[in-house]
């Protein structure tokens, strides 16, 4: 179908819409009021369990993990001081445990300096004490004893306590809980954050920073909700500003602002009584998204109108003619859009799906509160005398330096072919140098202050920034008591103190199991040698290690062992997250596994960094999916748009190009592909196929009217170039919004949005009309 006849079905639109214009008003507020009512069910979260489906091997490990050993969770308190055994730090431990075990839901036990269970020898043979038990001594003889004691103990140094005895940590062990880890962590982590705040607790003898899951899961989500407050607030703003700046008129600005806040308020009210869960942090790209491209139809659309009231001066007529000349233009680039969008779906990954459906629907949202309310309101008004100052078809003298300089890039297409080959060659080597890696602290960057913290803690002596557990279990009971199995448990120690990802602490790998109890109880029946801290050969002498320590009080045995001795676990601590190293490490841990321990029934890697692991492969794979899906899906819309497979093929290179250029600066640049960066390409694409589509569009219909290709792309220059540029500059502005971040990946998503867009304007500005006038996609020039 022609692009003339199309247009006249969109004017035979305007023209019932303004006629009927209180009706659409109506409508369009009984609507609003409906969907926009959900919006307080609105519910967003940010947890790693959005990246796994119940059935997924991933998630049914860890939850079966879960259900032998019960929570994973703590709240931690890491203190650095000159000397931890110095009488106020070690008070101050105790007054601090007291405190969280009496005032922290799930509170289970306290681990710390002052709360041991160590075995020591004694005239009935041994017994598991506290050092501390009866206060701190007052005598600094007897207080270097203790000291020294403690220090003594291999299962203690670099692990509770380093050894040069400046850093130690205090351990709040957290029982199971039953709710969410987002419930349960508004519960746990307000109180204990009063209480690391509380003045009682600082002193200039030391300094306590405080971690856990459930703790900085709340400081996660709480940065994140500031982040998305912001970013939205400060993206109003800068729409606003770039409405006053390009529109210059009261209703230029109000009714888009109106139609902006209505489309995405309502879009997100009816997913929430849909009761859809969003993301926390996908939000703000939604939002800042629809903001965008809201502004940039209201331009299209203005912009249009204003050319035709500049020639007719008749208000009403102008209106329809805006409709005629943008609508089916901005239709299909939102129809472009969406289908940009929705190719997060074909990711298979939660987030991203969630990513695909709500930035379509505000995409869709948003156009219709824009194409409804800016004709309805622009009717509204006297009309005037034509503008004798505007020139040709209402051209201003902007509108005719812009098909100036496109004379000048017509006239040196040649060049801009061979250059725009040039970058692309250069581009594509460094999309192969891409890598992966979902690391949150990464993500989140230091100048977010609880990632500052926690990086700190990381490159301390004794912290780690993550760490996974290796599950070892066997179908008979008492299973984990055979000494070979204990030993191959140290065998897998030593083994996996050798990978590159695994903390060592002044010479220790950081692995903790039950090894370490059996060995200690070892050593102590034998004199307290250190030659003694092994396992014993003999299975009764293990069983009997264990027992002895059970009924003298020791508790920490179950932390590592299950009530029937047929599982156990060793928990690694790793130094930092790198994806390859780390995928790298896990597969020869469980290589380690299946050869130490045959017959066990469920034997590997569980855990946090599991979890990123898995987000690595599927991140990988999603981000394929669904760039090849939005290159198919625009270009399938692209055939239908303009019935032709080479106008078609034609419209995609340039919208290619800003996705290759992004792809070669991430990988030069050294930004590496999360859960965040992954969005960029099929996103630019998305929008980056705005402009091709109007400009395409244009001159095809330019095309039909003049039947000379020159001529038609200079037309289309002068009266659509200036609203490409428009768009392109508020679309670049909303995304530099991403720039004021604290947040790494929102800086880098913002940097390479508006690097883009930038390319994909320049594709479009010379890349586009050169190709159509050396390809002639339309048929013969009509003499």
């Amino acid at each position: 179908m022609k692009v003339t006849k199309i247009n006249e079905l969109f004017a035979k639109f305007g023209f019932f819409q303004i006629k009927h214009r209180f009706l659409f008003l109506i409508g369009l507020l009984i609507f609003t009021v409906i969907s926009s009512a959900g919006l307080y069910r609105l519910k967003l979260d940010n947890g790693e369990d959005d990246w796994f489906d119940d059935w997924e091997t991933t998630k049914l490990n860890q939850d079966h993990f879960e259900d032998i050993f019960g929570s994973c969770d703590s709240v931690i308190a890491f203190v650095q001081a000159d000397d931890v055994f110095d009488p106020e730090v070690l008070e101050m431990l105790g007054r601090l445990g007291k405190r969280l075990e009496n005032e922290i839901p799930y509170a289970s036990s306290v681990t710390s300096l002052v709360n041991l269970s160590i075995p020591v020898g004694s005239e009935d043979g041994f017994e598991v004490t506290n050092p501390f038990e009866d206060g701190i001594p007052s005598d600094p003889k007897v207080l270097q004893e203790k000291k020294d004691f403690i220090l003594s103990r291999e299962s203690l140094v670099n692990a509770l306590v380093s050894a040069d005895a400046t850093e130690t940590f205090l351990v709040l062990n957290l029982e199971q809980y039953s709710e969410n880890l987002e419930t349960a962590m508004n519960k746990i982590t307000p109180p204990a954050m009063a209480i690391f705040n509380d003045p009682e607790f600082k002193s200039d003898k030391y300094t306590i920073r405080p971690a856990g899951l459930s703790y900085t899961e709340y400081e996660e989500e709480q940065a994140m909700g500031n982040q998305c407050i912001t970013r939205i607030t400060i993206g109003f703003l800068v729409m606003v500003l770039c409405l006053i700046l390009f529109i210059r008129s009261f209703r230029g600005v109000i009714v888009p602002a109106l139609a902006t806040v209505f489309g995405i308020t309502s879009m997100l009210g009816l997913s929430a009584w849909m009761n859809i869960v969003g993301n926390t942090v996908m939000i703000v790209l939604v939002v800042l998204l629809a903001m965008a491209l809201a502004v940039g139809y209201s331009v299209h659309y203005i912009n249009s109108f204003k050319m035709a009231f500049r020639k007719t001066g008749n208000r009403r007529q102008s209106c329809i003619d805006g409709i005629r000349e943008s609508g089916w233009a901005i239709l299909f680039t939102v129809i472009t859009t969406m289908g940009g969008m929705l190719s997060f779906y074909a990711s298979g990954l939660r987030p991203m799906r969630w990513v695909a459906g709500i930035s379509a629907a505000c995409v869709f949202g948003v156009y219709l509160y824009v194409m409804l309310l800016l004709p309805i309101f622009y009717s509204f008004g006297k009309d005037r005398q034509p503008d004798p100052v505007a020139s040709r078809e209402g051209s201003t003298k902007a509108d005719l330096r812009i098909a100036d300089m496109g004379e000048h890039i017509l006239n040196k297409k040649w060049i801009t072919v061979i250059a725009s080959i040039a970058i692309i060659a250069v581009c594509i080597p460094g999309i192969c140098k891409i890598k992966i890696n979902m690391n949150y602290s990464d993500m989140m960057g230091e100048k977010t202050p609880y990632i500052a913290r926690l990086m700190t803690i990381a490159r301390s002596q004794l912290g780690s920034q993550y760490g996974y557990e290796v599950l070892i279990e066997y179908p008979e009971e008492n299973a984990i008591k055979n000494p070979q199995v204990l030993k191959n448990m140290d065998v897998l120690t030593e083994r996996i103190g050798t990978l590159r990802q695994t903390k060592i602490s002044n010479g220790k790998p950081r692995v903790s199991s039950v090894t370490k109890i059996i060995k200690e109880m070892n050593r102590t029946l034998n004199g307290d040698s250190p030659e003694a801290y092994v396992i014993p050969d003999d299975q009764e002498l293990t069983s009997q290690l264990m027992f002895l320590y059970e009924i003298s009080g020791g508790t920490d045995l179950y932390e590592y062992v299950n009530e029937d001795f047929s599982a156990a676990y060793l928990h690694v601590e790793m130094h930092s997250y790198e994806a390859e190293s780390c995928v790298s490490d896990i597969a020869q841990v469980e290589q380690w596994v299946k050869e130490l321990f045959p017959g066990t029934i469920t034997g590997g890697v569980v855990g946090e960094v599991m979890q990123y692991a898995a987000m690595n492969g599927k991140l990988v794979r999603g981000s394929v999916k669904s760039i090849g899906t939005s290159f198919l899906i625009i270009f399938i819309l692209l055939l239908f748009a303009f019935m032709s497979l080479r106008t078609g093929f034609i419209a995609m290179i340039p919208n290619a190009a800003p996705v290759i250029l992004i792809g070669g600066i991430m990988g030069y640049a050294g930004v590496c592909l999360d859960m965040i960066t992954a969005l960029i390409m099929p996103m630019i694409l998305g929008i980056a196929v705005d402009d091709t589509i109007h400009f395409t569009n244009h001159i095809k219909y330019q095309f039909e009217l003049t039947g000379n290709y020159r001529k038609s792309i200079l037309n289309s220059y002068r009266e659509i170039g200036k609203s490409m540029i428009m768009t392109t500059v508020i679309l670049c502005a909303m995304f530099a919004v991403f720039l004021t971040s604290s947040m790494s990946a929102l800086v880098r998503i913002g940097y390479m949005s508006v690097i883009g867009m930038g390319g994909a304007l320049v594709a479009d500005y010379t890349l586009t009309p050169v190709l159509m006038l050396i390809t002639k996609p339309f048929g013969k020039e009509k003499n």
